[in-house]
Order: C-alpha cells, then sequence, then structure tokens
C-alpha cells in the first residue's frame, strides 16, 4: 500500500471511529466575528476578496444577520447587510442604501441531529475536543458546509458555493469571538430602504 493509502486508511479510521454527542444545539441567541475569503471570477479574471464582519443569531425570533465589509487588495469596497428572517431574506447595499428581496430562507436552530443537516465527518483538535462537519440543505442550489465545535455546537467555519449573476464563488467564513445572546440587536434592524 502507498504512504498515500495508508494515510486515507488512518484518516477513515479516525473519522469512522468516532462516536457523536447525544443532541447538542447551536445556543438560542449568538454573536461571533467573522472573517473570510470569496473566489471568484468574473469575465476570464480571477479575483480574491478579504471579507470582515459580524454574524449574529436570534433563533427565539427566527432571524440572523450578517453585517459585512468586503476588500480587495487591502482597499475597502462595499459594506452589505444580509438578514434573513421566517418571511423574508434581505441583501442591502448598505452604502448605496439599494436593497434586494429575495425568497425566505430557513432560520431554525442547528441541532446536531437537524433533518437539514448531514453529518459528513468530524476531526479531534485536542484531547477530548472535537469538531464535526455537516453540509447544510435549505433548498436552494447553494452548497454549504459547516464546522462546529461538538460541545456546544458553535460554528467555527462555513464553506458555500454558489453562482451569482453567472459569477461562481467560492466563499470561506471564520466565526471567532462567538458569545452567547445578543449585545446589539440593531442589527437585526430592516434598513428604512428596504422597506419600500
Amino acid at each position: 500500500m502507498s504512504r498515500y493509502g495508508s494515510i486515507f486508511v488512518a484518516l477513515l479510521v479516525v473519522a469512522v471511529g468516532t462516536s457523536l454527542a447525544e443532541r447538542v444545539c447551536t445556543s438560542e441567541q449568538w454573536e461571533a466575528d467573522v472573517v473570510g475569503k470569496i473566489a471568484q471570477t468574473i469575465q476570464g479574471q480571477f479575483t480574491i476578496l478579504d471579507v470582515v464582519g459580524k454574524a449574529a443569531a436570534d433563533y427565539k425570533k427566527g432571524m440572523t444577520a450578517f453585517l459585512q465589509s468586503v476588500y480587495m487588495n487591502g482597499q475597502f469596497i462595499h459594506k452589505y447587510l444580509y438578514l434573513s428572517s421566517q418571511s423574508e431574506t434581505y441583501v442591502a447595499d448598505v452604502e448605496g442604501e439599494t436593497c434586494q428581496r429575495l425568497l425566505p430562507l430557513r432560520v431554525d436552530q442547528p441541532c446536531s441531529d437537524s433533518d437539514w443537516l448531514t453529518y459528513r465527518t468530524s476531526w479531534s483538535i485536542g484531547g477530548s475536543h472535537w469538531t464535526d462537519t455537516y453540509r447544510y440543505s435549505n433548498g436552494t442550489s447553494l452548497i454549504t458546509d459547516v464546522t462546529v465545535l461538538r460541545n456546544d455546537f458553535s460554528i467555527v467555519s462555513e464553506s458555500i458555493e454558489q453562482v451569482v449573476e453567472n459569477v461562481h464563488q467560492l466563499i470561506t467564513l471564520q466565526y471567532g469571538n462567538t458569545t452567547v445572546g445578543i449585545t446589539d440587536s440593531s442589527i437585526f434592524n430592516i434598513p428604512s430602504y428596504c422597506e419600500m
């Protein structure tokens, strides 16, 4: 067996030999700092954008929000707000004060046994700490993988493949400084220019 085959078998044994904890759910309310990258090709030109922002979820109210600033080559480009509720989803251009209304996305509290999450793999991150990766299915063409800490189901990272206006994008996001509760609920306010 080649050394690559041995590595594959070892990884398979680690992943298959892992038992998942009993049902665990993400906190009903949380906030996190988010950093990431967007890789895309527009008219044959490959670009990588940097994303810095804040994400929040209030599953009691059925809302999630992501306020992000986008940079290219270290230069600020734009600021966007993604706001989802059980009834509507908004993508707001904060700088240009324009807004798109989209179909609502699922805004359910994620749990290890949610029927819309498909378990993919687990990794030991030291000692008795594990991460679990799930494929998220919300009825759209998005392909989203989310990695969570096993003990409290808090999001560690997210990978999204999507096509927007014929532009293929790969988005990777890292979540950090996650806290339970909402310190500033204004992130869930629908901008006035979206209500017109």
